[in-house]
C-alpha cells in the first residue's frame, strides 16, 4: 500500500540521517484527482513515493521538493486549471485547484525519529494519530495518539495548540463514517493558524484507523474479497464456525481469521457506522442470526450472497425473526453490483464496487452516461 511505503520511507530516511521533502495536499477546490491528505515524498537520491494528482503537477512539484531539501525552507504551491493558450502551462486538466505544502523533514537532532516511530506504531495497530509540524522551517514534529504525545514543536504554546487540535478531533461527533476510505496516510491534512505572532501556520496530518470489513463465511470467494478489501484500505476479518476452513493458511491476506459461530463473534464486537459486513455463507443457520444483529446495527453496509430464490427465503426468515421492514430494507442482497462476471475475483469486484458506491455517494451508472461530478468529495 502507498501508506505503508510512504511512512516506511520517511522513517528509514530519518533513521539514516537523511532529509526528505514531504509534499501534502492541504486544500482543494472543485474537481481534483486526489483529496486533501494526498502526499508525495522525495528522497535525496531521487526516489519518489506517492502522488498529489494524476500526474498533472508532479514534475513541477518534484523540482520544488528538491529545492526544499537543498534549502530546508518549506514552500506552498497552488495549482489551478491549465491555461489552454500556454503549451507549457502547469495545472490540473480537470479544472479544479489544489494547495500543496512541501516541507523538509530530517533527523532534527534525533528528535524526529521517536515521533515517526510512534506514528509507525499507530498505523501498524490501527490507532488514530495526528502528526503536527510547523510551517516555518524551524523543524520539530509532534505526534498525538491515544497513547499520549511524542515530540515537540519547539515551543510550549505550539505544543499546546497541537494538543487542542487533537482534543477537538476527539470530541467531534462520533459514529459517522469517514469522508472516504483510503489506503493512504495521511487520511486528511490541513493548515491551522498557530495563533502566535510571527509564526507560520501548523500543518496537521491525520491518520485514521482502517474501517472494519467482516467477511462471514470462509469460502473460496472470500479470499478474493479479502484481498481486494485489504487493498482498498479496510481491516479485514474472516469468520466461520468450520475449523477446517477458517485458517490463516487459507486467508493469509486477512488481518484476522476467527473460528467461531459468526453471530457469537459479532455479538462480542462493536459495530460502528464504518463497519462493512459481507455474509457469503448463504446458509440460514449462519445467515439469519448474523443478519438479525447486523441489520439492527449502525453498520455502513450489510450484504448477503445467494440466488434470488435463496434471498426470497432469507427475507421471509428475517421477518419471522422479528425484523421490521426498515431493518430488512437495509440488506443488500443479492450482494454486489451487476457487472456480469462469475469468477471469485469478479464477484469480489462487484461487492466492493457496491460498497464504495454507497459509502461515497456514487450512482453506480457509467460515467459516460452521467453529468454528475467525477470526483466525489
Amino acid at each position: 500500500m502507498v501508506s505503508t511505503l510512504l511512512w516506511q520511507e520517511l522513517q528509514q530516511a530519518v533513521l539514516a540521517g537523511e532529509t526528505v521533502a514531504l509534499a501534502t495536499v492541504v486544500q482543494i477546490e472543485g474537481s481534483t484527482p486526489r483529496p486533501p491528505g494526498a502526499s508525495l515524498l522525495l528522497r535525496a537520491d531521487g526516489a519518489v513515493v506517492g502522488a498529489v494528482s494524476g500526474g498533472c503537477v508532479e514534475a513541477d512539484l518534484l523540482a520544488a521538493a528538491a529545492d526544499v531539501i537543498a534549502t530546508g525552507q518549506p514552500q506552498q504551491r497552488r495549482y489551478a486549471g491549465v491555461d489552454s493558450d500556454d503549451p507549457f502551462s502547469i495545472g490540473l486538466t480537470c479544472g479544479g485547484s489544489l494547495e500543496v505544502v512541501i516541507e523538509a523533514i530530517g533527523p532534527g537532532s534525533d528528535g524526529n525519529l521517536p515521533v515517526l516511530t510512534a506514528l509507525a506504531a499507530a498505523i501498524g495497530s490501527d490507532q488514530p494519530a495526528l502528526l503536527v509540524s510547523r510551517f516555518d522551517g524551524q523543524g520539530g514534529l509532534r505526534l498525538l495518539s491515544p497513547q499520549g504525545s511524542t515530540g515537540s514543536l519547539g515551543c510550549a504554546s505550539l505544543d499546546a495548540a497541537a494538543n487542542r487540535a487533537w482534543a477537538r478531533l476527539n470530541t467531534a461527533p462520533s459514529g459517522a463514517p469517514a469522508a472516504g476510505v483510503a489506503a493512504e496516510w495521511p487520511a486528511r491534512a490541513w493548515l491551522e493558524p498557530a495563533e502566535l505572532p510571527d509564526v507560520s501556520p501548523l500543518v496537521l496530518r491525520l491518520h485514521q484507523p482502517r474501517p472494519p470489513f467482516w467477511i462471514v463465511g470462509a469460502i473460496d470467494s472470500s479470499a478474493a474479497l479479502a484481498q481486494l478489501a485489504r487493498q482498498l484500505g479496510y481491516r479485514v476479518t474472516v469468520v466461520d464456525a468450520r475449523a477446517p476452513f477458517a485458517t490463516e493458511r487459507r486467508f493469509p491476506m486477512a488481518d484476522a481469521v476467527v473460528c467461531d459461530w459468526p453471530d457469537t463473534w459479532i455479538a462480542s464486537q462493536t459495530i460502528t457506522a464504518d463497519t462493512v459486513i459481507a455474509v457469503l455463507t448463504h446458509d440460514p443457520k449462519f445467515d439469519i442470526p448474523v443478519l438479525s444483529l447486523a441489520l439492527r446495527s449502525p453498520a455502513a453496509y450489510v450484504g448477503a450472497m445467494g440466488s434470488r430464490r435463496t434471498n426470497a427465503d432469507r427475507l421471509e426468515r428475517l421477518r419471522q425473526a422479528g425484523l421490521n421492514g426498515a431493518e430488512i430494507s437495509r440488506l443488500r442482497a443479492p450482494i454486489g453490483l451487476d457487472l456480469g462476471g462469475r469468477s471469485a475475483e469478479a464477484m469480489a469486484l462487484a461487492i466492493l464496487a457496491e460498497v464504495v458506491m454507497l459509502r461515497q455517494g456514487g450512482s453506480g451508472i457509467p460515467l459516460c452516461q452521467s453529468q454528475q461530478p467525477i470526483h466525489h468529495r
